[in-house]
């Protein structure tokens, strides 16, 4: 709350209370009185206010650390070291958008993304056989491309 809605509601208060005073209403009933006006004058500019939407931060942009393969750890089953459907499902989207960079679609190019990741890592990735090193194999190929484009290009 400001100090101005304060002061506005200040006034209206002070400003009833000697209106009705000078009407011929007793002080102490024309100060209640005042503070019933001041009260729902304060409430009246709070009121408009909130139709008013606040400003929006600015909030500084968070920095993931770690490899997408971490952050991905959870799916994991610990003892076979499979990932879950949900894993393989954001492993497979992290990748294609990787293949798109570098021209190469996976329903398409079958050849192509087993030279790049691997022969029979994509297929595997898109069976229930995922393994941790497969993931972990194609992020590493991928990263590796993506670092040698990055380097060539002017």
């Amino acid at each position: 709350m400001s100090l101005a809605r304060l002061a506005w509601a200040a006034v209206a208060t002070i400003l009833a209370t000697i209106v009705l005073t000078m009407v011929g209403l007793e002080p102490l009933f024309a100060l209640g009185y005042g503070l019933l006006a001041g009260t729902a004058t304060l409430l009246m500019i709070l009121r408009g206010a909130a139709a008013v939407p606040p400003s929006p931060r600015h909030r500084p942009e968070t920095v993931s650390r770690g490899s997408e393969i971490s952050r991905l750890a959870w799916g994991f089953n610990p003892r076979t070291q499979l990932a879950g459907e949900i894993v393989a499902r954001r492993a497979r989207a992290v990748l294609r958008r990787r293949l798109a960079r570098r021209g190469v679609d996976p329903d398409t190019q079958p050849q192509r993304v087993d030279e790049i990741l691997g022969p029979g890592v994509w297929a595997r990735l898109s069976t229930r056989k995922a393994s941790s090193a497969d993931i972990d194999r194609a992020f590493a190929a991928t990263d590796s491309d993506t670092h040698t484009d990055t380097q060539e290009t002017p």
